[in-house]
Parts: C-alpha cells; sequence; structure tokens
C-alpha cells in the first residue's frame, strides 16, 4: 500500500502505547504526527510485521487521560512504522497547545 500524506508532519514527540494482535505492548515516541497518522519510533523494528495496530494517544479530556485508535501499517523501518489511523485524532490540537504552554512557561 502507498502512503498518501495530504499534509505536512510537523516534528512532534509523544510517548504513545502500541498493542499488536498478538498483545505485545511498546511505549514508545513519535517522531512526527498529526490528525490522520503518524511516525513511531520502535526499537528493532518492532511491530514492522504487523498490518494493523493500536495506539493509544494521550487526551488531555478522556477520563483515563488516552484515547485508543487502530493504525494501519503503512510503512515501516529498523527505526520504527508509519502509521495512518483509522479516525482523526482529534486530541492532537489540544494536547499540542498544551505541550507549547508547558515548554514556553
Amino acid at each position: 500500500m502507498m502512503e498518501r500524506r495530504f499534509e505536512h508532519r510537523p516534528a512532534l514527540r509523544i510517548g504513545v502505547r502500541v498493542r499488536d494482535r498478538e498483545g505485545r505492548v511498546a511505549i514508545s515516541p513519535t517522531r512526527n504526527i498529526t490528525a490522520n497518522g503518524a511516525f513511531i519510533e520502535t526499537a528493532n523494528g518492532d511491530f514492522a510485521d504487523q498490518g494493523v495496530l493500536w495506539v493509544d494517544l494521550p487526551d488531555p479530556e478522556a477520563d483515563c487521560g488516552w484515547t485508543n485508535v487502530v493504525a494501519l501499517v503503512v510503512h515501516h523501518g529498523a527505526d520504527g512504522v508509519g502509521v495512518m489511523f483509522s479516525r482523526p485524532y482529534t486530541a492532537l490540537e489540544r494536547f499540542d497547545s498544551s505541550e507549547r504552554r508547558r515548554q514556553s512557561g
């Protein structure tokens, strides 16, 4: 499958939880992210053989602080996986704003 990215992905490191079908879980940072997808850094090509992943993304307004999104792996390498989210990550704008305020304050 060819990735069709329609927007620039700004460099933004957010810690996410990634889970595959076998139940393996990793806590990894994103290298870049938009509401529609991300590149998630993983060690030694973890999750590279997966077609679908479940990604927990921080959401300051969610009761548990996380929102879960199904993600399609569109490319992979030794340093991580590029994923396309099944639905927009709408909390990104809120999270990004709160991170910028925290970093500048």
